[in-house]
């Protein structure tokens, strides 16, 4: 004997069952990511409390900021793994939502469908000079140059504004990480002028 129609439909019942059931499906991926989030969160704050502390007692120290990084990090990752296994799951969002949010913020140009990979190998040719260049150049000129690199390369449209945050993110950090909070970092040719 077959069950009516109305056994596959309707709340409560098998069809609606199904349906829940395909909906939590989609939502393994984001479960697994903030499963693996927690994970290396954890273990980078393991390996932010192994950092040794110098001979001259600080009152920080150099493990201070890893360590908040890694509790920050944490704390935020189990927000995440909790708001996606509290409840029920997500839909998830159609083109025109993305679309309609980007608009919003002034970002509708930057939807694309697919990746950019001409762009993801440029920003990664940079990170690579920025590696190679960090100790010859030193933090500030090399931070500068990434940053202003970048800048071209994406958008240009703002280019005052955006050689100020460049030289404050590199020039003003430098002096303020060497000077009040006595990190040095790679001084390169400035060395030359006494930073």
């Amino acid at each position: 004997m077959f069950p009516g129609p109305g056994y596959f439909s309707g709340p409560g019942t098998f069809g609606s069952h199904c349906m829940k059931e395909n909906k939590e499906e989609g939502n393994w991926e984001d479960r697994i990511a903030s499963i693996v989030l927690i994970i290396f969160s954890s273990v980078y704050l393991v390996y932010a409390f192994l950092i040794p502390m110098p001979v001259l007692k600080q009152q920080l120290g150099p493990s201070a900021f890893p360590r908040a990084v890694g509790f920050g990090m944490l704390i935020l990752a189990g927000i995440y793994a909790w708001q996606q296994f509290r409840g029920g799951a997500k839909e998830k969002e159609t083109e025109e939502e993305i679309e309609r949010r980007a608009a919003i913020i002034g970002a509708e140009e930057k939807i694309e469908k697919t990746a950019d990979l001409k762009t993801m190998g440029y920003m990664l040719v940079a990170m690579i000079f920025y590696a190679f260049a960090f100790e010859r150049l030193g933090y500030a000129i090399t931070t500068f140059v990434v940053f202003m690199a970048g800048v071209l390369y994406l958008d240009r449209r703002h280019i005052l504004r955006d050689a100020v945050i460049a030289l404050i993110s590199s020039f003003v950090l430098y002096y303020i990480f060497t000077t009040f909070l006595r990190v040095q970092l790679p001084a390169g040719p400035l060395q030359l002028l006494g930073f």
